[in-house]
């Protein structure tokens, strides 16, 4: 158990649960919403239009996300595992 929550070693992702891949899902779509803003924070100054785009890209994956948060709701509840990709063995 301590393992998966404080990640004594990488797991392969075919053991993850329905339930771990799921917040795994969640958890990238974060990740990715966070890189495209950075995104177009550094590009907004000389090149707003590029980063209107990376904006719209963040906002998409906002949508991706509540609705990743809304299946886990439905199936498993409102507690969602602690899983990041740097948990997962492969996964990038």
């Amino acid at each position: 158990m301590l393992s998966r929550v404080f990640g004594f070693g990488r797991r392969p992702f075919e053991s993850l649960s329905e339930q771990e891949i799921l917040a795994l899902a969640i958890s990238s779509e974060e990740d990715d919403g966070r890189i495209y803003r950075a995104f177009a924070d550094g590009l907004a100054g000389s090149f707003p239009h590029s980063a209107k785009v990376f904006e719209e890209m963040a906002e998409e994956e906002d949508g991706h996300r509540d609705s990743l948060i809304e299946l886990h709701r439905e199936r498993f509840g409102e507690r969602i595992p602690l899983i990041r990709r740097e948990h997962v063995k492969g996964y990038y």
